[in-house]
């Protein structure tokens, strides 16, 4: 068994028992530690890659996806974990989120890259900042990997935090660009990051007109003029449900290819009550110090029911031009996945399901949650 291995599963049968840390400690040692457990895990390539049932694989927006799930924006965030995806039997890879300007990320009380799980509550907290290496560099890296079959690459991007509006997109768009021209088979525009100063994630009980902007002109120079590569948004767990009707109709008039909802949450207050009473003193901690993005199943039922809605008015339109939901937020298992297809979803995104099951499964992690998913509903 290999090294990163090895750590995942002992790390899966210990995290429990380390939260009686203080939680400043258990925070810091799971902050410092994550990168270099991500890097080392995304070289561990020598496996051999596992054969995914063919009857999982889905068309969507012209594009063959070998099966329903891959990982969330922010697991890879160098493009570093291709090949290895591929070997486990994911069903697409995304790499990012990049911003134009290469960022390090956040720190906080001696702390880099914030990050805590919670481990009885099979959740997490982020504070991350959109750490990256730029539009330009990840492109470039992209563009040398060997492709293989039903096995689409995307990029996810955002527009520069902080930046005024008008300097921000032309960089974005030049970043779509950029990806384009190396070769990915989809964008997602990620619009749920709550991790960053000067990124505003709205609820949408009224839609922002920078979103607005923003979304006009990636229509304009991006969906118009290269019509074959399909643009997803995402948005987080925090959406005003009765406001995404007009979001979805905005999204669609304007040519995007789908929505990803679910991903993340700042509603502290609300997802408290979900917490385990084991990890309570550990998510006070870390959400009165840091803030950060609520991650893992606290976020299933909600990112569900967004998921539904959002079908429930897709339907009701009979569209002309297919129009795709993407789950993200809560996706642990088969069952899980199951749950969102029936919702309407067409693909599923992970990210800290991922890492909780790697722990239990290593290598037949992929393996594992297919045979979880009920063939009947494709």
């Amino acid at each position: 068994m290999s090294l990163p291995n090895i750590l995942a599963r002992l790390d899966s049968k210990i995290r429990p028992l380390l939260t009686i840390l203080p939680s400043d400690l258990f925070a810091s040692l799971y902050s410092s530690t994550s990168r270099w457990y991500a890097d080392l895990a995304s070289k561990d390539t020598h496996l051999q890659p596992i054969v995914v049932p063919s009857g999982l694989s889905r068309t969507i927006s012209g594009l063959t996806f070998r099966s329903p799930i891959c990982n969330a924006a922010g697991m890879y965030k160098y493009a570093e974990g291709y090949h290895k995806s591929y070997l486990l039997g994911a069903g697409a890879f995304l790499a990012g989120t990049t911003t134009s300007s290469v960022r390090i990320g956040n720190k906080k009380n001696g702390i880099s890259l914030p990050f805590t799980p919670y481990p009885h509550s099979h959740s997490a907290s982020n504070w991350l900042g959109l750490p990256n290496a730029g539009h330009e560099a990840i492109a470039k890296k992209i563009h040398t990997f060997p492709r293989y079959k039903d096995f689409p690459i995307g990029a996810s991007v955002s527009a520069d935090p902080g930046m005024q509006q008008n300097l921000a997109i032309p960089l974005l768009i030049e970043g779509i660009t950029l990806y384009i021209k190396a070769s990915v088979d989809f964008i997602e525009i990620n619009e749920s990051c709550p991790n960053v100063e000067g990124h505003k994630q709205t609820d949408m009980s009224s839609l922002d007109p920078e979103l607005l902007i923003r979304l006009e002109v990636i229509s304009k120079q991006i969906i118009k003029k290269y019509n074959h590569i399909p643009v997803f948004v995402k948005f987080s767990n925090d959406i005003n449900i009765n406001q995404l009707p007009e979001l979805l109709q905005v999204l669609i008039d304007l040519g995007y290819s789908g929505i990803n909802v679910g991903n993340t949450s700042i509603n502290y207050a609300y997802y408290r009550d979900k917490i385990d009473k084991r990890d309570i003193d550990l998510y006070d901690y870390f959400t009165n110090t840091f803030g950060g993005g609520l991650s893992g199943r606290i976020l299933r039922e909600d990112s569900l029911s967004l998921c539904y809605s959002a079908s429930q008015y897709i339907q009701s339109k009979q569209l002309q031009k297919e129009f795709s939901i993407i789950s993200t937020g809560g996706i642990q298992n088969g069952s899980d996945i199951n749950n969102a297809i029936k919702s309407g979803a067409s693909l599923t995104q992970w990210y800290t399901g991922y890492y909780e099951q790697y722990g239990k499964h290593t290598y037949d992690i992929y393996k594992k949650i297919y045979e979880e998913i009920d063939m009947k509903i494709f």
